[in-house]
């Protein structure tokens, strides 16, 4: 392939510029300084590439900024289940994998005993990636039985609790520990605070399994990482290649024999923040851009949730085939999945990219400073700081500054009665943000 550089004119920084003032016709340069306010960040909607920082690494290599893959950019279609009755659940399960699903996330509803049997009858496991959000430790220990050496991940909130399992001599292709980090996202925090919390918690869980014997290579592979997905799009998408360069720099400093102990397994859903009951179609597009960035950003398994998982009213086996088909148009359609990093070689993207790694880094540091994720007074300040940030949320959709179709312009002429259910405490008991809900 021929060196594009070589095959254009060079322009300068200071002809870039010109152009650009221009073509503004008297407004100023800095017009197109874009500022968020909530990030705390200045984004630049022009870079030179006398602007560029490092150069990155290649897709597929350390430190997996890009990704880490170098052949294809596939990730799973994750569609979610709440565990209710298992034939039922089943049914829905295999209806799903005929329609295009390839990983399936299963929610417990309670603490009662599940029938693994009647849940998975007939889904061959061997050929999807299975996720369990578990109430209960005994839940784990059963499902963990179940599946075997299939491939699976356990979402379950004591930590502690699964450490020793992991010394157990469970299945390699097992993750054990997943680190919700889309908590932090979904009680309306930024993206550097996002990616700290993972960080923090993650490096926690890093220590607690080296301090059992665990060698650095074999406890990182025992990890998952769960992301939210916000609204603003360049941002989270920069906001998964930052944070898998963060978690290599702190899977370095162990010295790890094995070079793939830096890529972190990422997978992202969906939150409710924006989402909209009283005009539900809004919906399928807010989705897209936010699985847009997901996928563009590189996550592993992506899971879209229907609109109406917390409403009175639902109609789940639609919604989710509607979630399932956004997936399958950014595959099949735009081909999302054969292209390696598309947004790589942005300049912008590249120094936003920096931008966020730096702030949660610095978030991190402090956190580990002050005594680690564990401590109260850590959790109550990062509560504290991530509280202000869904207040400013509000405050921007409320006066207007944040514009939401559906729910502060262009109301639905059409009355939906429906309405939301209470969501799930979100990150350190903070309630989980719907800001249809305030406004």
């Amino acid at each position: 392939m021929n060196d594009l550089f070589t095959s254009f004119a060079t322009t300068t920084k200071e002809e870039w510029v010109a152009l650009l003032q221009k073509e503004l016709k008297g407004e100023p340069l800095d017009k197109l300084q874009k500022i968020n306010k909530v990030e705390e960040i200045a984004f630049p909607s022009y870079f030179h590439k006398e602007d560029a920082s490092n150069p990155q690494s290649d897709p597929g290599q350390l430190p997996y900024t890009r990704g880490i893959q170098s052949q294809s950019n596939e990730w799973h279609i994750a569609t979610p289940f709440w565990i209710e009755n298992e034939a039922n659940t089943n049914k829905q399960v295999l209806t799903a994998l005929m329609s295009g699903t390839t990983a399936i996330v299963l929610h417990a509803r309670n603490a009662d005993a599940i029938d693994f049997n009647t849940l998975l009858k007939a889904i061959g496991m061997e050929y999807i990636h299975t996720t369990l959000h578990a109430k209960t430790i005994q839940q784990v220990r059963e499902f963990i039985a179940f599946a075997g050496k299939h491939p699976i991940t356990i979402a379950f909130d004591d930590s502690s609790a699964l450490s020793d399992l992991a010394v157990s001599g469970i299945s390699s292709s097992c993750k054990l520990f997943t680190v919700d980090a889309s908590k932090a996202q979904a009680a309306g925090g930024t993206t550097w605070q996002e990616v700290a919390i993972a960080l923090a918690e993650g490096h926690e869980i890093l220590v607690e399994l080296m301090d059992k014997g665990l060698s650095i290579d074999n406890a990182a592979a025992m990890i998952q990482f769960n992301f939210g997905i916000g609204n603003k799009y360049f941002f989270e998408l920069c906001k998964f290649k930052a944070f898998r360069t963060a978690w290599s720099r702190i899977i370095e400093t162990y010295s790890p024999q094995h070079a793939c102990s830096h890529a972190a397994t990422i997978s992202a859903q969906t939150t409710f923040i924006h989402t909209s009951l009283k005009d539900p179609y809004t919906n399928l597009l807010r989705q897209t851009t936010e699985a847009m960035s997901a996928v563009v950003g590189g996550v592993n398994s992506l899971s879209i949730y229907p609109y109406d998982w917390y409403a009175t009213t639902q109609n789940t086996m639609f919604t989710n085939r509607m979630a399932t088909n956004i997936s399958l148009l950014l595959k099949e359609e735009s081909y999302l999945n054969v292209v390696i990093d598309p947004a790589g070689g942005s300049y912008a993207l590249d120094n936003l990219t920096e931008t966020i790694a730096e702030r949660a880094w610095s978030s991190f540091q402090w956190i580990e400073r002050n005594g680690g994720i564990k401590t109260e007074s850590v959790r109550t300040q990062l509560s504290t700081e991530i509280l202000e940030k869904a207040n400013m949320r509000v405050q921007a959709v409320s006066d207007k500054t944040e514009k939401l179709i559906g729910i502060n312009v262009f109301p639905n002429p059409e009355v939906i009665n429906n309405q939301w259910q209470t969501l799930p405490s979100a990150w350190n008991g903070l309630p989980s943000l719907v800001i249809e809900q305030t406004v």
